[in-house]
């Protein structure tokens, strides 16, 4: 059966699956973060322009012939990174931190009582034990995976999530299909 004008449904059948990346400099937020890591010299108010970049694999869809729309991929990438432009990350899951909302300021405990406080505007509690590049990267990979699924890009094979904090200096988070969500 030939293929008719109009007939989109069978114009990519036989495309093998294959692999789509977006990194731009529009996907990218400034934040300043710290490490709960005594006498390290992360363990101080520092701050990072951050860029982020990701691939995800797949089959190509028949109708559409893609994997996954680029403009798809980057409106996804860029609510998750939104929330952390230009605000402090605070490290919502780590044990050594005590958290606290006081007069519309977030108080962090950490080696003694009001060690850093913040207008809570100015904070964004992320849901991680340490805000280190690697564990970012695990965090955003999550958050876009999941995004992709829910929007309807159920049949990913591999996400791949980099974290660059300055030039040179990143970190990668993978995600495949069969990876238990934590």
């Amino acid at each position: 059966m030939r293929a008719r004008p109009g007939d989109t449904c069978y114009l990519y059948s036989g495309v093998p699956p294959s692999q789509v990346t977006v990194a731009k400099e529009s996907l990218g937020f400034s934040a300043a973060h710290f490490l709960t890591l005594p006498g390290h010299v992360c363990e101080r108010l520092h701050g990072h322009n951050y860029r982020v970049a990701v691939s995800v694999e797949g089959p190509v869809d028949s109708t559409t012939g893609f994997v996954v729309d680029f403009a798809v991929l980057k409106q996804i990438v860029r609510t998750v990174i939104a929330p952390l432009d230009h605000r402090v990350l605070v490290p919502a899951k780590n044990p050594l931190l005590r958290l606290s909302d006081v007069d519309g300021q977030t108080v962090v405990d950490y080696t003694r009582p009001g060690w850093l406080v913040l207008p809570r505007e100015h904070a964004c509690q992320v849901p991680v034990t340490q805000t280190t590049a690697e564990v970012l990267a695990t965090w955003m990979a999550w958050q876009v995976w999941d995004a992709l699924r829910t929007q309807g890009s159920r049949g990913l094979t591999r996400l791949v999530l980099e974290l660059e904090e300055s030039a040179g200096q990143s970190a990668k988070a993978e995600i495949n299909q069969s990876d238990p969500r934590d």
